[in-house]
């Protein structure tokens, strides 16, 4: 009989500390808010967000994350994960340590009791880099205008059919940076830049029996789009995003008109700064625990007028002549009914006889863009 009192007290024992082992125990939010996750990875769905101060059960911790247990007003427990950068213990889930005493002869406390550092909670992600490359494309209106408007005067004036087209220009090339700061778990705030670059090169021919000319253009822009904007993240991978640019733009002509034994050229440039939108559409994959691979399809609209700047004309007989102004869109008529565009920079406004309808050219960069990345989390 006492052997198996002595059998029931130890069982009895045994149980209760397996239960003192497996008890919850509490943690208090730390941060501004917690979001409480279905999976224990940052990625996963949010279940309910907590403000600081609250009072969570903890059961047990699996990593970097606590296992929690959460009332809802509704009634009935929550079940999810929270990470240890946002909470606090109340109570140490781990068992203390049993500290004997060192007899007064040991002068050296035991390995096993010497005091450890405690080790740094992770750092709350403050702040994201992500570098781009891309391409984008722009109406480039004007510009476009005045080059093929060239050819046609060209056309008229020799009375030859023009062999070839004027390409216009809209495509460019984009690299960028940009910095983005959380405002919460799905809004955040984004610093940009970009550095756009585009230009494109075409030739007409006019044949005329025993001699061949040649038409040569070559419209380029340069720009540097500065932005502020917000993103909100639909879903964890997905976002939306609009903002304000303000950029830096300068375009460029280039005119060459060659016979066999003589050629004129005008090169002229322009520039001016201007405010326009953006709007957006990204997508964000995680592969790494701070690393992203990001991509986005961008609408932006801008028109930027007031374009200052020079142009220089060349024949190659040695003439030259430079003048500075601004950058000018205006129509000459060339059998008396139609009307061609032609866009030089002029010192003067161009009114002289046989010119229509002038004005400040505008170059429109108005268009898409689609650029792609990696996304860098500090």
């Amino acid at each position: 009989m006492i052997k198996k009192c002595l059998l029931l007290f130890c069982l009895v024992l045994f149980l209760t500390g397996l239960a003192l082992g497996s008890a919850a125990f509490k943690l208090q939010v730390t941060s501004e808010q917690a979001n409480i996750r279905e999976k224990p990875d940052i990625a996963s769905a949010i279940l309910l967000q907590v403000p600081e101060g609250t009072l969570l059960e903890a059961e047990r911790k699996e990593g970097e994350w606590y296992a929690v247990r959460v009332e809802q007003e509704g009634g009935g427990p929550l079940f999810g994960y929270v990470h240890e950068s946002l909470v606090k213990p109340v109570a140490p889930p781990e068992e203390k340590t049993e500290i004997k005493q060192v007899p007064e002869e040991q002068t050296s406390i035991p390995s096993q009791l010497e005091a450890k550092p405690l080790a740094s909670k992770p750092k709350a992600e403050r702040f994201s880099v992500s570098l781009w490359l891309g391409r984008r494309y722009a109406s480039m209106a004007d510009l476009n205008e005045g080059a093929k408007g060239l050819a046609q005067v060209y056309e008229y004036m020799l009375g030859a059919r023009g062999e070839g087209e004027v390409d216009p220009l809209h495509l460019g090339y984009l690299f960028g940076v940009e910095v983005q700061i959380p405002l919460d778990s799905q809004f955040f705030f984004s610093i940009g830049a970009e550095y756009y670059s585009g230009e494109n090169s075409s030739s007409v021919s006019y044949d005329k029996g025993s001699s061949r000319d040649l038409y040569t253009t070559k419209p380029g822009v340069r720009a540097i789009p500065v932005s502020l904007s917000l993103s909100y993240y639909v879903l964890p991978y997905v976002y939306a995003k609009a903002g304000l640019d303000y950029t830096f733009a300068r375009c460029a002509y280039f005119y060459r008109f060659q016979k066999p034994d003589s050629w004129q050229e005008w090169e002229g440039q322009a520039s001016s700064g201007g405010l326009g939108y953006q709007i957006s559409l990204g997508a964000d994959w995680k592969f790494l625990s701070h690393v992203s691979i990001v991509a986005e399809l961008s609408y932006r609209h801008l028109q930027i007028s007031e374009l200052e700047g020079e142009n220089f004309y060349r024949e190659s007989d040695g003439y030259n002549s430079h003048e500075e102004g601004k950058l000018y869109i205006f129509h000459i008529t060339t059998n008396g009914k139609d009307l061609v565009p032609l866009v030089f920079v002029r010192a003067k406004k161009p009114s002289e006889a046989g010119v229509y309808d002038y004005q400040d050219a505008e170059l429109s960069l108005s268009g898409l863009s689609l650029r792609a990345g990696i996304r860098i989390r500090f």
